[in-house]
């Protein structure tokens, strides 16, 4: 009997040991993905809300995922290292600055855990256009109503600042984002980024900033 009780005695505080442990390190990383993020709230807001005047897009909403594959990107400079892509330049410094096996992943979870942000969206287009343009060509990604596709590694659209999604259509375009070999999402997207411009386009924007 006293060993039967010595064994559970030693089972039972290695089960104590190892949640205090869990517990402790869930702690730890929640406090350094908080202190992680301040550097982003400088610009991106302090819930993920995006800062126009900075031209710093809506963090809030996007996946975890999503946003591991971005800082990575500009980390390895697969994104940002374009002569003209002066904002990419600066995420792509503070990406580098992060350790892509720890850092990343527990910050992309915090960006993660944000709650979706809804703000009004002062845009004008034809609506109705807006949809059927929008899903010709970008709904099988990026879902009917902008939400996302994770399957297709698309990214949210919807609660996204306009001159953001804009100025990103225009980097495409012009090869300041999506030209890197290795960037195969990216070159998909310069090439849709080609088949609509002009009022189609805004059409498209108005769609997408009516969706929450």
């Amino acid at each position: 009997m006293l060993k039967i009780n010595v064994a559970f005695n030693y089972k039972f505080t290695g089960l104590i040991i190892a949640g205090l442990l869990f517990v402790y390190s869930a702690h730890t990383n929640a406090n350094d993905a908080v202190q992680m993020y301040t550097q982003c709230a400088t610009c991106h807001g302090n819930k993920g809300q995006g800062n126009e005047l900075l031209k710093a897009p809506v963090l809030a909403g996007q996946s975890a995922e999503y946003i591991a594959r971005q800082l990575n990107n500009f980390s390895s400079g697969i994104r940002g290292s374009h002569e003209k892509d002066t904002l990419g330049k600066q995420m792509l410094a503070f990406s580098q600055s992060l350790d892509k096996d720890k850092d990343v992943p527990v910050l992309s979870k915090y960006i993660e855990s944000l709650p979706s942000i809804s703000q009004p969206k002062d845009t004008v287009g034809d609506l109705k256009n807006g949809s059927r343009y929008y899903q010709a060509k970008c709904g099988a990604c990026h879902s009917g109503n902008a939400q996302g596709n994770p399957s297709f590694k698309a990214p949210k659209l919807a609660g996204q600042s306009v001159d953001y999604l804009r100025r990103q259509m225009q980097n495409f375009v012009t090869g300041i984002r999506g030209t890197h070999a290795e960037d195969k999402l990216g070159r998909q997207m310069a090439m849709m980024a080609k088949t609509t411009s002009g009022q189609e386009l805004e059409d498209i924007l108005h769609f997408i900033a009516q969706q929450k």
